[in-house]
This record gives structure tokens, C-alpha cells and sequence, in this order.
């Protein structure tokens, strides 16, 4: 049977699928996908605030918050795991919520947005 049940030819909802399953395989409650800026580029689904996450993943990156306040509401408490990652020379950040993202992220991201 095909690893793969889903396939996108669009480098945005392959991303996505990609982060649906890594973040079933994570136990994640949800996965972002950001540029420098915050901007939402892919998402796993969830009932959370995907756009939410990205916007305060790069800055989540250079200091680490507690999933309390403004966050925790967002997050419903739960942790947020940020890693750097560069994809086609270009700096961006995987958000995790509720386990730590996937270390093959980058490499799998890549081959996606090489496309």
C-alpha cells in the first residue's frame, strides 16, 4: 500500500498534509509552518488557532514563553515547541503545540517546497 494516502501537487497543501501526519505521528495537537514574519505558509488541522501560532513562533524562538496569559488561551495551556528551520534558503519556524516537532521536518519541507 502507498505511504502516501494524500498527494497535492500545490507545495502549500502538500506541506499541510505533511503536517497532518507528523503531528499524529508527534502527538501534537497542532503544527505551524512560518516565515520570519509570522505569516502562516502550512498548517496541520486543529482546533486551534493556526494563524495564532505562527504569528509569535519567530519570536517564541528567541524567548521562550510559558503557555500562560495571552498564549495559554491560544494554546489552551498547552506547550509550544519552536525549531528554526531554513527552507530554500529562506529562515522559517515549525511551531508545535503539545510534543516537540519532528526532527525530519526540514529535510521533508524541502523536498515539498523544491517542487
Amino acid at each position: 500500500m502507498e505511504r502516501r494516502q494524500r498527494r497535492s501537487e500545490q507545495p502549500g497543501q502538500a506541506a499541510a498534509y505533511y503536517l497532518d501526519a507528523a503531528a499524529r505521528r508527534m502527538g501534537c495537537e497542532l503544527l505551524t509552518l512560518a516565515d520570519a514574519d509570522g505569516l502562516l505558509l502550512a498548517e496541520s488541522q486543529s482546533a486551534l488557532d493556526g494563524e495564532a501560532v505562527a504569528a509569535v513562533a519567530p519570536l517564541l524562538d528567541l524567548h521562550p514563553a510559558k503557555a500562560d496569559g495571552l498564549l495559554g488561551l491560544v494554546t489552551r495551556g498547552r506547550a509550544v515547541h519552536v525549531t528554526p528551520v531554513e527552507l530554500q534558503g529562506t529562515p522559517c519556524f515549525l511551531a508545535a503545540v503539545g510534543a516537540q516537532p519532528p526532527t525530519d521536518a526540514a529535510g521533508a519541507l524541502n523536498r515539498i517546497f523544491a517542487c
